[in-house]
């Protein structure tokens, strides 16, 4: 892209001020007015109802007009963003796996088991990882940070595909660091 102001891919990680959260969260504050599609992005069982939703498109579309570049085999990490965006009532400060691995408030249990979080780590599959983090945003209150949500959702890949920036490594140090062990 010859616009140096702008970087191609959306969510990067580390980076929670990127410009591409600023799209997200624009698109997310949106659906408070149309709670249809917010409630159509909700009901959606799958990714692939989650992307026959206009509200996906829109998404999709803003991204594009502000120089983001979304292949055909990235829609569904981003249409698991849009779907579990839309369920979050409250945005956090917090880390996804950091709320994970907290005690709800005069608990001494993580707010989600060791083993729900094993399964989340050992998900290869956008699909099923989606299904997964549908309950674990339903165990912490709906509430999350989109733009880690974001960054995690985009950068996964299977297990197989060794990286050093592996999200899933990420969510393993900070849900532990928060559990109480």
């Amino acid at each position: 892209m010859s616009d140096k102001t702008k970087p191609d891919n959306p969510f990067p990680q580390w980076k929670p001020g990127h410009p591409s959260f600023d799209v997200l969260k624009t698109w997310w504050q949106s659906l408070e007015s149309d709670r249809g599609e917010r409630a159509a992005l909700r009901r959606a069982a799958n990714l692939t109802e989650v992307m026959l939703s206009p509200a996906f498109h829109r998404l999709l579309n803003s991204l594009r007009r502000a120089g983001y570049g979304v292949a055909d085999y990235r829609y569904p990490k981003l249409a698991a963003i849009a779907g579990l965006a839309a369920r979050v009532k409250t945005e956090t400060s917090q880390r996804l796996a950091t709320r994970m691995g907290s005690p709800k408030s005069g608990g001494d249990k993580a707010a989600m088991s060791d083993l729900r979080v094993r399964r989340v780590l050992a998900c290869d599959d956008v699909e099923e990882l989606y299904t997964l983090l549908r309950r674990a945003l339903a165990l912490l209150g709906d509430q999350a940070n989109l733009a880690d949500l974001a960054a995690t959702l985009w950068h996964w890949s299977p297990m197989d595909e060794k990286r050093p920036n592996d999200p899933r490594r990420r969510l393993a140090y900070d849900y532990y660091a928060a559990a109480p062990l």
